[in-house]
């Protein structure tokens, strides 16, 4: 018979084993570096003479409809960014005091999206609308930036940063409904097989609206790109498909990552584990850098790097009108 004593001792045992695991220290480091990074850019940024709409070169004239549809687009994105930070951050918040996983994601997806400028820091990769509603850009302001490269460039602020939230947070909230659905309907299904139905839906999704996009608003383009692994290759509406398969892998870890909370008894994401090991008046504000650690990181690792890499190497260049072309 187990005594009352050592039952106790064997919970007291438990919840130490379970505070000195996780690394919820490391996320929130990374966290706390990226935003220094991204602050300090930003900063830069804006008190230079950078800080202004990027130049509108050459002679070509973008079609009146497809400028009412990157209008259409830009308002539609924003709309549904103020969504998605109303429902998940503002009135969680509000009601609990407290925020959910939802959005922590939220706020890391605006907070990676200043990695966005790494798309060109090397060369021109991703080519931006000169209509685009744009400040330029901050690429000169953060790490690892060619001096070769061009700076001035039309960095949209209205479809942008809501592409970072719809296309990670957004995709989770709506894949794990999804997973659970597909799990209920096939039950004999592996996990593994129910992930990767997942992520051939977010890779569609993906491809849809990407594609839709460039030919309706002309909102941005593909300069430069891997041939092999490219769609329409040459034309201004060439598309690497690596850029859905890259998009979708990012979107299944933050769906992996929600589902993990959302199954686990103590409703915590990996990312999150030990935040005991932390004073219970810093545990929130850890847990929080944490989950805006791990978006900005994968949202790197996963996304920028192997996009880099891929559009360095690839010799597929885009006829592109010039309202595309860096200034």
């Amino acid at each position: 018979m187990v005594s009352e004593s050592t039952l106790h001792r064997s919970d007291r045992t438990s919840a130490v084993e379970a505070s000195r695991s996780g690394g919820v220290t490391v996320w929130a480091a990374i966290a706390v570096v990226w935003l220094v990074i991204a602050a300090q850019a930003l900063v830069r940024w804006m008190a230079s003479s950078d800080f202004a709409p990027a130049p509108l070169v050459g002679q070509d004239r973008m079609p009146l409809w497809n400028l009412v549809a990157l209008r259409i687009f830009e308002g539609l994105s924003m709309a549904l960014l103020v969504y998605l930070v109303w429902a998940y951050v503002v009135t969680p918040w509000r009601k609990t005091g407290a925020l959910s996983l939802d959005g922590k994601f939220v706020l890391g997806g605006m907070a990676a999206f200043v990695a966005d400028a790494f798309l060109n820091c090397y060369t021109y990769l991703f080519a931006w609308n000169a209509h685009n509603v744009n400040m330029g850009v901050w690429t000169a302001y953060l790490p690892f930036h060619n001096p070769a490269a061009s700076s001035r460039y039309a960095e949209s602020l209205l479809w942008g940063p809501p592409m970072y939230v719809y296309f990670c947070a957004g995709v989770a909230i709506v894949g794990c409904p999804a997973y659970f659905a597909l799990r209920s309907h096939w039950p004999r299904l592996s996990n593994v097989s129910l992930l990767t139905i997942v992520w051939v839906g977010e890779f569609v999704f993906d491809f849809v609206v990407e594609n839709l996009a460039i030919r309706l608003t002309h909102g941005y383009a593909y300069a430069q790109t891997y041939g092999p692994l490219t769609l329409w290759a040459g034309s201004q509406f060439q598309f690497p498909l690596y850029e859905s398969f890259l998009v979708a892998s990012l979107g299944l870890l933050y769906t992996w990552m929600r589902l993990q909370a959302v199954s686990s008894a103590d409703g915590l994401s990996p990312v999150e584990r030990g935040f005991e090991r932390w004073s219970p008046a810093l545990q929130s504000t850890i847990r929080t850098l944490a989950a805006i650690g791990f978006c900005c990181a994968a949202t790197i690792l996963i996304y920028h790097l192997p996009f880099n890499w891929l559009g360095i190497i690839g010799a597929s260049h885009a006829h592109l009108p010039t309202y595309l072309l860096a200034g």
